[in-house]
């Protein structure tokens, strides 16, 4: 496959570029932040983009946009520039080359009231930038062929961006206890989205495990013996601080993949591992 990956430089991006690039083709972009044999692109500027879609793919895979949940409620206009305007000029561009997209999504879409969420599931996200993955889905349901992937918090160790790691990087790292989700380890989803991306419409990835915020933190501090203590905290930060869905678990009507266990995933993240497939 000859792939063009969106957001490569980022910390989901990061993971797939280094999954995927192994089997495959891949053009990854960047942003401003120069990291060697990405191209880079800014997502507002349709004419650069059609230029690149020109060199031909037969695979869009969108990872890019302001992911941030803090930075998005700050920067609403900018958020629904890169995370959804930008589906809606990608749609515009691959419309004459007949490149599929993949676009993924986040579990923000919903409002954290249910058990599980399948894809049926009604959405009613309650901050910025799960009304902005919104409206990007709903961008590229306008037209058949190509695939939103929905995913929840994901973990582990990626090569440009290793953000979801900076966290422990203090003397003191912070978690929730009320909040609840079933965690995607990140080096598996590169091998997870082959197993799909044939597949139209929307599907959902989720971790195999439901566990507090806390509880995984602390495992994860507890595997990898990091010098930090990961301190129980209850409910959200003031405004313009965004809120986050007490419970988020993804699960799929439609196939039957979950990533995996989190003892699996953090002896394989204690040995440094990065790629692995479902």
């Amino acid at each position: 496959m000859r792939i063009l990956l969106l957001g490569a430089s980022g910390y989901v991006g990061g993971a797939l570029w280094s999954g995927l690039s192994a089997r495959h083709a891949v053009v990854g972009t960047r942003s401003a932040r120069p990291v060697p044999g990405l191209v880079r692109l800014d997502l507002r500027d349709g004419r650069a983009l059609r230029d690149l879609l020109d060199t031909g793919f037969d695979l869009v895979v969108h990872a890019a946009g302001l992911v941030d949940l803090s930075d998005a409620e700050r920067q609403p206009a900018l958020a629904a520039q890169l995370n959804a305007g930008s589906v809606g000029t990608l749609r515009e561009a691959v419309r004459p080359t007949g490149t599929r997209i993949l676009l993924l999504s986040t579990d923000n879409v919903f409002d954290g009231t249910a058990d599980t969420y399948t894809e049926g599931a009604l959405r009613n996200p309650v901050n910025v930038y799960g009304r902005t993955k919104c409206a990007a889905e709903d961008a590229l349901a306008e037209e058949d062929g190509h695939l939103v992937v929905r995913i929840p918090l994901v973990y582990g160790r990626s090569p440009f961006a290793d953000r979801f790691m900076a966290r422990f990087g203090g003397p003191r790292t912070p978690a929730r206890t009320d909040v609840v989700c079933a965690p995607l380890y990140l080096p598996w989803l590169a091998g997870a989205l082959e197993r799909l991306w044939t597949r139209s419409g929307l599907l959902h990835l989720g971790g195999s495990e439901v566990v507090t915020r806390y509880a995984l933190m602390k495992r994860i501090r507890d595997a990898l013996a990091l010098p930090t203590e990961v301190v129980p905290v209850q409910g959200d930060d003031p405004p313009p601080a965004p809120r986050r869905p007490a419970r988020l678990v993804l699960r799929s009507a439609h196939h039957d993949l979950l990533g995996p266990d989190l003892d699996t995933a953090l002896a394989d993240l204690a040995r440094g591992g990065r790629v692995r497939h479902p």
